[in-house]
């Protein structure tokens, strides 16, 4: 079981009632359909769960062993998504250790630096679990694309497909489990660099940013000596880096992408394997050299006479291949002086040599060890030509720049040489032909840009050093101003997007890896959001938990791709809750919004994941309403009274939520999402069916089997968003006119048996004693005829009659449902006995209990009920059900106590004399009922053929003593016309 977060134990709900221990327990996720927005690909058909019994189970375990071979590959993608969600679950678990050790730590910046070091730890950690069995196939995949992007060709004429050394196919399961390998590589990247951001411009406000930064920079510039005609220009750029806040920025990025590139793209030894590979001479490829062609010439020259190089005439030699004239010395600027070309496996080599020394500057390689690299094959002369990348000992390498810049525009053998000159000399377009990666681009950018600014930093202080250097306008003023740096890093940004590394460009990654190298994590979270509003938008149907801020654009913006992919989504919510944490500064309402929308939608997946336990720490940092309307869509897919209970303790106890406007606001939800379309129904429930009048039914009956006990999975929600208000301690007064509301919902609408399963789960009296001892200290029914009495002025007293008032409706809700079901139980048990063969003796106990039931279940809506509404809606709902229940329930108990005349006893006819007095009687407002309903003749003719049953059950029968009132059926007899009425009547007696 995973571990509690904050607190070790959630206390109990503060009602007196024990809630079970708050603990951080996987749910099993969801597959309800909801119209609430959902980033994943998920099977929105509910899911049903059912236990089998063992000979179902023998069967499943057949089918399983007949299926083993799928399960051998499922199960390792499964075990790859539980390790996900273990990911994930330590995300939430350190981010609310953050938040709630956040209020007592002074230097919040460096409790933030913390926490991201330790999302970076995380990831990290899962890139280890992942590499122990899929390190080689990532390797392979890295170096196939690398071969693509390098569109090599290969040293003979012969061809050979791309990428394909000592590579084979990658299953889908291993291909799907090395992708999520390299996003967590990512991911550790992307925490690193946000690490960086945080250092540099988060550091409480800005004066005090300022104020720390400069004393920083006072005491380095302490520690080294005063700048003097003989200080080398390494330590000049040291002191560069130290004064200038923008500069070292860069460098510290340049870093990060130097470092980043091993992670995300194929490393050295790998990348010299695949040249190697290509070559066709395999490791003999960096001893030979120009052979083919040095080769070539020697042969030449004993065919002909050889003239000098200075010589303007050379002699026409062709490569081997015949499309090209060959050089005719070894001399390493013979290609591009001379125009002609190597012999094609020398050609090769010379790429595969310029590539190498890309490669490792690439990747920040020390300069000792490039020089080994070089000299180890035999190429020294390239390692002094790369001589003052790492000059510690010059005074000035101005010059040796410029000539790098001049060679890297002029004629060089292949662009990778070009590149290397140009990372050298700061020129940026002759790197960018070779650039096959955003970061291969990004690390182009701020290569030339250290490179432009440390010249424009040498002419300003120390002048001797370098010569006058040409203004370059807006881009010069780039370098200093971090404003116009800024903007033009977006223009850099749009550039790549619509160029030849657009795809890899708008990826999730790459969207938020741009906004951090530009310092713009609040325009990250930002853009996100509008994006998840502009696809709720074009979603369609009612808006849901994603707040809907502007009409959408015809095209939704890349930021959109970040919802799309669960490792983006969750790095963009953490670092808006790390971002908000340390910097609470009021935000624009339409910003907000926005930015929440970011957290909201990683709720979502959360809950699409089935980790609904974790989404209470990321709600809690949304403003009130917002994380009302989040929670309460979470609080639809637990259905588990554990999880309710576990996850009740967590928003109350762990995170100071209003848990009571969350559970209506669910419950509101519920009944829009569930019932918003079912308008109120004419006749909601039918009880009575016509046929021939006799001696048993007055031309109606009770239907059998006429109560709905069924419920669709609508019903079933219901009655679930009412189960938290039981959860709830106290709340009186809320949890009742809840339940009376969704009762009357359910009632209104025809659900009967959703009605019948509130009233079944929810009972008055039950839950009266439990909210009763929260609210006043002791377990009570409210409506109990019998409580102890207390005088009318007293205060418990007055405290009741309070509490009566508010659960009325509900009270007289459930009595109406009770009437109904002991009409149901009364037809079960008379039809049973009427429709056997009579045999002598009294009526069976059950009929005659059944009966004392269902008087007393009619009774109470006798004495006139639901006339107490508390607003306007409730009013409206409690008059349509007036209407269509009561005429429905008093007709068809009249007719039932019709049939208990000749099946238990005559009494009943004076029972259905009371029943038409006490409709006659104005005070409870039944006849406005039948009025209403139009069905008052219906109700006159059911009291009229009960009266001539009675008179005829008289005039056959023996006579009665009157009952304990002195009733008796005589008092229907109104002298002759009684008489005309026995004569009269059409019911058979005999």
């Amino acid at each position: 079981m995973a571990p509690v977060t904050r607190r070790s134990q959630a206390s109990g709900n503060g009602s007196g009632a024990t809630i079970k221990k708050a603990t951080r327990k996987r749910a099993p996720p969801t597959t309800r359909k909801e119209p609430g927005w959902n980033f994943v690909n998920t099977n929105n058909d509910q899911v049903h769960e059912s236990v089998e019994d063992d000979d179902d189970e023998e069967d499943d375990m057949m089918a399983i062993e007949g299926h083993a071979g799928v399960e051998e590959a499922v199960n390792p993608l499964r075990a790859m998504a539980d390790k996900v969600g273990r990911e994930v679950e330590r995300f939430a678990i350190t981010v609310d250790q953050f938040l709630s050790g956040l209020p007592t730590r002074e230097d919040k910046h460096r409790a933030a630096m913390e926490v991201v070091t330790e999302f970076k730890t995380i990831a990290e950690d899962a890139v280890r679990n992942l590499q122990k069995n899929h390190q080689q196939e990532r390797m392979q995949q890295l170096r196939k694309e690398w071969s693509q992007q390098a569109q090599l060709s290969t040293a003979s004429n012969t061809t050979r497909p791309l990428g394909s050394s000592g590579m084979g196919i990658l299953s889908a399961r291993k291909a799907e489990e090395v992708k999520e390998l390299r996003h967590w590589q990512q991911e550790a990247d992307i925490w690193e660099l946000f690490r960086l951001v945080l250092q540099l411009h988060y550091r409480k406000d800005m004066e005090v940013l300022n104020r720390e930064l400069h004393q920083e920079r006072e005491e380095k510039l302490a520690r080294l000596e005063e700048p003097h005609r003989y200080t080398t220009e390494a330590e000049l750029y040291d002191r560069f880096l130290i004064e200038n806040d923008i500069a070292r920025e860069r460098s510290l990025i340049k870093k990060w992408l130097e470092r980043a590139v091993d992670h995300q793209e194929s490393d050295l030894p790998s990348i010299m394997e695949e040249l190697e590979a290509r070559s066709g001479s395999g490791k003999g490829l960096w001893s030979h050299g120009w052979m083919n062609t040095r080769e070539k010439i020697k042969g030449e020259k004993r065919l002909r006479t050889w003239p000098s190089p200075s010589d303007s005439v050379q002699p026409q030699i062709r490569t081997s291949a015949g499309n090209e004239l060959l050089v005719t010395t070894l001399d390493p600027d013979a290609p591009s002086r001379q125009q002609r070309a190597l012999e094609k496996p020398d050609s090769f080599y010379e790429k595969a040599v310029w590539i190498a020394c890309w490669e490792m500057l690439r990747r920040g390689t020390p300069w000792e060890r490039v020089q080994a690299w070089c000299e180890e094959r035999n190429e020294g002369w390239r390692a002094i030509a790369l001589h003052a990348v790492d000059a510690k000992e010059s005074l000035s390498n101005a010059a040796w720049r410029k000539m790098c810049y001049i060679a890297s525009e002029s004629g060089c053998s292949n662009d990778y040489e070009a590149a290397v000159y140009g990372l050298l000399g700061g020129n940026a377009s002759a790197v960018e032909k070779i650039c096959h990666t955003v970061d291969d681009h990004l690390y182009a950018y701020y290569s030339s840009l250290l490179t432009r600014q440390f010249e424009l930093y040498l002419q300003k202080n120390h002048s001797d050093r370098v010569s006058l250097i040409p203004s370059r306008g807006a881009v010069d003023e780039a370098l200093e101003d971090t404003d116009k740096a800024q903007g033009e890093f977006s223009r850099l940004v749009m550039k790549l997007r619509n160029g030849s590394v657009k795809e890899e460009s708008v990826k999730p990654m790459k969207i938020i890896q741009s906004f951090l190298l530009n310092n713009d994590a609040e325009s990250l979270i930002y853009s996100v959001g509008m994006a998840a509003s502009d696809l709720d938008t074009i979603r369609g149907g009612e808006q849901n938990v994603i707040l809907r801020l502007r009409r959408p654009p015809t095209t939704v913006a890349p930021e959109g791709e970040v919802l799309a992919n669960n490792h983006a989504l969750r790095i963009a919510a953490h670092i808006y809750v790390i971002i908000r944490a340390i910097d609470m500064e009021q935000q624009p309402a339409e910003s907000l919004n926005a930015e929440e929308n970011v957290l909201v939608s990683y709720i979502q997946a959360l809950r699409v994941a089935g980790m609904r336990d974790h989404t209470p720490v990321y709600a809690s940092q949304m403003a009130r309403s917002r994380y009302i309307i989040t929670m309460s869509r979470v609080l639809q897919d637990v259905t588990q009274p554990d999880e309710m209970s576990e996850l009740l303790a967590l928003m109350q106890n762990e995170y100071g939520m209003d848990v009571v406007y969350i559970f209506l606001e669910q419950l509101e939800f519920t009944l829009f999402d569930r019932l918003g379309d079912a308008l109120p129904v004419r006749q909601p429930l039918r009880i009575l069916e016509d046929c021939e009048i006799s001696q048993l039914h007055p031309g109606q009956r009770i239907m059998d089997d006429f109560l709905p006990d069924t419920m669709d999975e609508n019903d079933a929600t219901l009655v679930r968003s009412l189960q938290w208000f039981e959860l709830l301690g106290g709340h009186w007064k809320v949890t009742f006119e809840s339940l009376a509301l969704g009762l009357r919902k359910a009632l209104v609408t025809g659900r009967f048996g959703c009605a019948l399963e509130i009233v079944r789960n929810f009972p008055f009296e039950s839950t009266s004693m439990l909210k009763s001892q929260q609210a006043i200290g002791r377990s009570i029914n409210v409506m109990d005829k019998n409580l102890p009495w207390h005088p009318e002025d007293s205060e418990d007293a007055i405290h009741l009659e309070l509490l009566r008032r508010q659960s009325r409706t509900y009270y007289e809700l459930e009595q109406l449902v009770h009437a109904v079901v002991a009409l149901s139980e009364w037809v079960g048990h008379e039809r049973s006995y009427t429709t056997q063969p009579k045999a002598a003796g009294p009526a069976p106990a059950a009929l005659r209990h059944a009966k004392a039931e269902m008087d007393e279940a009619v009774a109470p809506l006798l004495a006139g009920i639901l006339s107490h509404p508390v607003d306007d809606r409730e009013d409206a709902d409690l008059k349509h059900i007036r209407k269509t229940y009561i005429p429905e329930i008093i007709i068809a108990y009249n007719t039932a106590l019709y049939t208990a005349g000749p099946t238990l006893s005559r009494d009943s006819y004076i029972e259905a004399m009371d029943l038409s007095v006490a409709i006659a009687d104005e005070k409870n407002g039944l006849a406005e009922c039948f009025v209403v309903a139009g069905r008052m003749r219906e109700l006159v003719s059911s009291f009229a053929q009960t009266s001539k049953l009675m008179l005829v059950m008289k005039a056959n029968g023996r006579p009665r003593k009157a009952n304990k009132e002195g009733k008796e059926l005589g008092l229907w007899e109104i002298g002759p016309q009684g008489q005309g009425a026995i004569a009269e009547t059409d019911v058979d007696v005999s």
